[in-house]
């Protein structure tokens, strides 16, 4: 072997390397990015179930379906969120959602409409940032799926095992040890990866609410007509 033969030999060996370290550096990378989002997707859940609270929270100090409906008609929400949920809890858990929200006010009246704005208040905010959490899980699931589109197409071991072969004269066994096609095409759906799909289960979109402001007088007046001392 002369010098032009062992310096072509080492390119070759070089090129291999390269692309065996750029896979598994990509893979890694997919993976993690996987892992992050589904974190961001747990994230989410836990957050969702907090907000669950502050709607049930609002319902219970309405007092009534009666009471909640006209507030779900100003805000314009058709299915009320965590009202079945609600529906649900003892007299006592019921009582638990408010019992440490701080009331004031010099009357009782003023105590009950304050309260209402405080409870609306803290859900309006709730719902906004569980809302931008909403849309970067659907921003980031969207570019991890391009992410996987590019990796697989990069990373089809049909092409890689074929660019090998002819690099080693087309030799079957330099690669992939004489595999056969079927066994070929195994292999190389089980280095893809899959599209990531989040369901609407998984991931439930929430409503975003008016400030406050927006709404205070409908609000205060719905509260003046419910209101009983």
């Amino acid at each position: 072997m002369d010098g032009v033969d062992k310096a072509l030999e080492a390119l070759k060996v070089h090129i291999k390397k390269e692309i065996v370290d750029n896979y598994f550096a990509d893979r890694v990378y997919v993976e993690e990015d996987t892992e992050l989002l589904c974190q961001e997707l747990e994230a989410y859940t836990r957050d969702l179930a907090a907000l669950g609270q502050r709607f049930m929270a609002l319902y219970h100090a309405l007092g009534s379906r009666e009471a909640c409906a006209p507030l779900m008609e100003v805000l314009n929400i058709e299915a009320w969120p965590f009202y079945p949920e609600y529906g649900k809890l003892s007299a006592r858990d019921q009582q638990d959602l408010i019992k440490d929200t701080r009331r004031h006010g010099l009357t009782a009246y003023r105590r009950f409409r304050n309260l209402i704005f405080d409870l609306y208040e803290r859900l309006q905010q709730e719902s906004v940032t569980l809302h931008e959490s909403y849309t970067k899980i659907q921003t980031h699931l969207k570019l991890l799926n391009e992410d996987i589109d590019k990796f697989n197409l990069s990373y089809d071991f049909g092409l890689i095992a074929a660019q090998i072969e002819a690099m080693d004269g087309g030799r079957d066994e330099s690669m992939t040890g004489g595999l056969l096609s079927t066994e070929r095409e195994e292999l190389s759906t089980r280095m893809r990866f899959k599209r990531q799909k989040l369901t609407e289960e998984q991931l439930p979109p929430v409503p975003v609410l008016p400030l406050l402001s927006e709404i205070k007088g409908k609000l205060a007046a719905l509260l003046d007509r419910i209101y009983t001392p």
